[in-house]
């Protein structure tokens, strides 16, 4: 398949991974744990935040997300509060020590953003606009034709 869109989707993630994991390698943290956090900070103020929002923002599967959260706490990044009105349900929250490293992410974020904004332009919110598109399409799977 030549100029298939897939494989660019494909190569143009795998470059932002890296991109995100080598800044996250310096802080001594991984490429997710960095997008948790910048997550968590920019969300927080607005409402509680739980593991399933996780979940739906970055679309992780229950068990990975639990294993993240888990790690996080593990290394003092995140806490798990339980909701005042209901303790079954556990909030999270970044630690002192991950608010500290919240200002470096987001300056981290916002250059990676300014970045892809100068190469696509004027069209950047076009773009954005399909990838979402495509992301919501694809949440169910493509199905094999009959034929084959």
């Amino acid at each position: 398949m030549e100029d298939s869109l897939g494989v660019m989707i494909k190569k143009a993630h795998n470059a932002l991974s890296r991109d995100s994991d080598h800044f996250a390698k310096t802080l001594g943290l991984t490429g997710m744990q960095i997008s948790v956090i910048n997550f968590i900070a920019n969300n927080e103020q607005h409402h509680d935040l739980f593991q399933r929002d996780l979940e739906l923002e970055f679309n992780i599967r229950k068990a990975t997300c639990s294993s993240l959260v888990s790690k996080m706490v593990a290394t003092n990044l995140l806490v798990r509060a339980p909701v005042k009105d209901d303790g079954r349900y556990k909030r999270l929250l970044l630690t002192p020590k991950a608010r500290q490293l919240a200002t470096q992410i987001e300056a981290f974020f916002e250059a990676s953003e300014q970045r892809m904004a100068t190469i696509l332009g004027a069209e950047t919110h076009l773009t954005y606009e399909g990838l979402r598109q495509i992301a919501v399409a694809f949440t169910t799977p493509t199905r094999a034709p009959e034929s084959w």
